[in-house]
Protein backbone atom coordinates (compact mmCIF):
# COMPACT_ATOMS: atom_id res chain seq x y z
CA UNK A 1 0.00 0.00 0.00
CA UNK A 2 1.35 3.27 -0.93
CA UNK A 3 1.93 6.11 1.89
CA UNK A 4 -0.84 8.69 1.12
CA UNK A 5 0.49 12.28 2.69
CA UNK A 6 -1.53 14.00 4.98
CA UNK A 7 -4.28 16.49 3.70
CA UNK A 8 -3.89 19.79 5.10
CA UNK A 9 -5.89 21.17 7.70
CA UNK A 10 -8.30 23.50 6.82
CA UNK A 11 -10.59 26.48 8.53
CA UNK A 12 -14.15 26.72 7.14
CA UNK A 13 -17.48 24.69 7.49
CA UNK A 14 -17.43 21.42 8.32
CA UNK A 15 -19.69 18.79 6.72
CA UNK A 16 -20.56 15.50 5.92
CA UNK A 17 -21.54 14.63 2.24
CA UNK A 18 -23.30 11.77 0.28
CA UNK A 19 -21.43 12.07 -2.94
CA UNK A 20 -22.59 10.94 -6.61
CA UNK A 21 -20.78 7.78 -7.55
CA UNK A 22 -18.84 9.33 -10.44
CA UNK A 23 -17.56 12.93 -8.25
CA UNK A 24 -16.27 9.74 -5.69
CA UNK A 25 -14.11 7.90 -8.54
CA UNK A 26 -12.82 11.14 -9.49
CA UNK A 27 -11.89 12.24 -6.32
CA UNK A 28 -10.44 8.85 -5.64
CA UNK A 29 -8.43 8.86 -8.63
CA UNK A 30 -7.54 12.86 -8.31
CA UNK A 31 -6.07 11.72 -4.73
CA UNK A 32 -4.47 8.22 -6.40
CA UNK A 33 -2.67 10.48 -8.60
CA UNK A 34 -1.97 12.91 -5.87
CA UNK A 35 -0.72 10.85 -3.30
CA UNK A 36 -3.47 12.58 -0.79
CA UNK A 37 -6.81 11.16 0.74
CA UNK A 38 -10.28 10.85 -1.37
CA UNK A 39 -11.52 14.01 1.00
CA UNK A 40 -8.37 15.93 0.15
CA UNK A 41 -9.03 15.88 -3.63
CA UNK A 42 -12.77 16.60 -2.89
CA UNK A 43 -12.26 19.54 -1.40
CA UNK A 44 -9.49 20.48 -4.18
CA UNK A 45 -12.04 19.84 -7.17
CA UNK A 46 -14.47 21.85 -5.41
CA UNK A 47 -12.05 24.81 -4.72
CA UNK A 48 -11.61 24.33 -8.39
CA UNK A 49 -15.24 24.52 -9.54
CA UNK A 50 -15.37 27.81 -7.31
CA UNK A 51 -13.13 29.45 -9.28
CA UNK A 52 -14.24 27.86 -12.21
CA UNK A 53 -17.48 29.63 -11.47
CA UNK A 54 -16.25 32.48 -10.25
CA UNK A 55 -14.32 32.81 -13.60
CA UNK A 56 -17.74 32.31 -15.59
CA UNK A 57 -19.54 34.90 -13.39
CA UNK A 58 -16.96 37.59 -14.19
CA UNK A 59 -16.47 36.79 -18.30
CA UNK A 60 -20.59 37.03 -18.08
CA UNK A 61 -20.48 40.63 -16.51
CA UNK A 62 -17.68 41.85 -19.02
CA UNK A 63 -19.72 40.27 -22.25
CA UNK A 64 -22.77 42.44 -20.77
CA UNK A 65 -20.93 45.59 -20.40
CA UNK A 66 -19.58 45.14 -23.67
CA UNK A 67 -23.18 44.69 -25.67
CA UNK A 68 -23.95 47.29 -23.67
CA UNK A 69 -20.95 49.55 -24.68
CA UNK A 70 -21.82 48.59 -28.33
CA UNK A 71 -25.58 48.97 -28.17
CA UNK A 72 -25.22 52.70 -26.83
CA UNK A 73 -22.59 53.65 -29.33
CA UNK A 74 -25.45 52.87 -32.10
CA UNK A 75 -24.46 52.99 -35.98
CA UNK A 76 -25.04 56.46 -36.14
CA UNK A 77 -21.78 57.02 -34.40
CA UNK A 78 -20.00 55.14 -37.00
CA UNK A 79 -17.31 56.38 -39.51
CA UNK A 80 -18.26 55.37 -42.76
CA UNK A 81 -16.04 53.49 -44.85
CA UNK A 82 -13.55 54.96 -47.20
CA UNK A 83 -14.68 55.32 -50.71
CA UNK A 84 -12.35 53.02 -53.18
CA UNK A 85 -10.67 56.25 -54.53
CA UNK A 86 -9.59 57.31 -50.69
CA UNK A 87 -8.59 53.75 -49.99
CA UNK A 88 -5.98 53.86 -52.89
CA UNK A 89 -4.86 57.22 -52.35
CA UNK A 90 -4.10 55.79 -48.72
CA UNK A 91 -2.37 52.90 -50.17
CA UNK A 92 -0.08 54.76 -52.78
CA UNK A 93 0.25 57.58 -50.11
CA UNK A 94 2.47 55.16 -48.28
CA UNK A 95 4.10 53.56 -51.29
CA UNK A 96 5.23 57.28 -52.52
CA UNK A 97 6.96 58.06 -48.80
CA UNK A 98 8.85 54.85 -48.48
CA UNK A 99 10.96 55.81 -51.88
Amino acid sequence: MSSKERAPRREGHRTTLRLPFPVFEAAASLAQELGTTPNDAIVRLAEEGAAARTRRDRIATLAARRRSAVERAGREDASPFPSGQETRAAMLAGRHESE
